[in-house]
């Protein structure tokens, strides 16, 4: 394997649970938003352990960062929770075919939950910032709990930036009943998905998290008449 080297700059918690980590590559990174990242692991055996990670950051920037959700038992997640800033890492070249194409005639509509935002993220960003798209574009993120909500205040600025860009956060155990008082969402991203109107002709739809989730929110789109080769996703786990 062709190993290239980076260096950690800066660690955000986002949650108890997830952390986004950012890094200075040793060479430029040469990838389309929605591709992965494979690291190398270390582990106290030495063995080697190689883990792919969505790209969270657009293309063009002088770093990478990467949205981790640090799992119990997990040997990549919680090495990658130990380590701190300065840290030299090997990684391989970014690879995967989840990537957006432009369609000038269709409204991108994204559908995340957890991590598996990180990729859309890259997405939605590519999309707006660096290529300034004015096509209409909708984010459903769906996560357990109000404490396990990260990048709020992206979506708040994007918004606030972008107004062709929209967005919804659900919860499918919101562990405050003012959640759903002050007009939050409550259940799953396909619980919401149910309740859209969907034009089948002038949607595009890119989804990724768990399987169960993508096995049941493609039901739901190809039910409101979406053909497969407009929904496209990533599986997580």
């Amino acid at each position: 394997m062709d190993f290239k080297k980076a260096t950690l700059t800066k660690r955000i918690q986002l949650t108890e649970n997830t952390i986004q980590l950012e890094f200075s590559a040793q060479e430029k990174l040469d990838f389309k938003a929605g591709q992965f990242i494979t690291l190398k692991i270390e582990t106290e055996d030495n063995k080697p352990l190689m883990r792919a990670y969505s790209i969270a950051s657009r293309p063009g920037l002088d770093h990478f960062e990467l949205c981790v959700k640090v799992i119990d038992q997990g040997k990549a997640s919680n090495w990658l929770n130990s380590i701190t800033d300065g840290k030299e890492i090997e990684h391989i070249d970014p690879a995967g075919a989840f990537t957006f194409t432009p369609n000038p005639n269709k409204a991108p509509l994204f559908i995340a939950t957890g991590t598996g935002f990180a990729p859309i993220k890259a997405m939605i960003e590519d999309q707006l910032l660096n290529k300034q798209s004015q096509q209409k574009m909708h984010l459903i993120f769906g996560v357990r709990h109000i404490k396990d909500i990260f990048y709020k205040e992206i979506f708040d600025q994007l918004t606030q930036d972008y107004p062709n860009f929209t967005y919804d956060i659900t919860l499918s155990q919101p562990e405050d009943p003012s959640w759903a008082q002050q007009g939050g969402k409550t259940g799953r991203v396909t619980d919401l998905l149910k309740t859209l109107q969907i034009d089948p002709a002038t949607t595009e739809t890119y989804i990724c998290g768990l399987k169960p989730m993508i096995e049941e929110t493609t039901q739901i789109l190809k039910e409101k008449g979406l053909p497969e080769e407009a929904i496209h996703f990533e599986k997580f786990g």
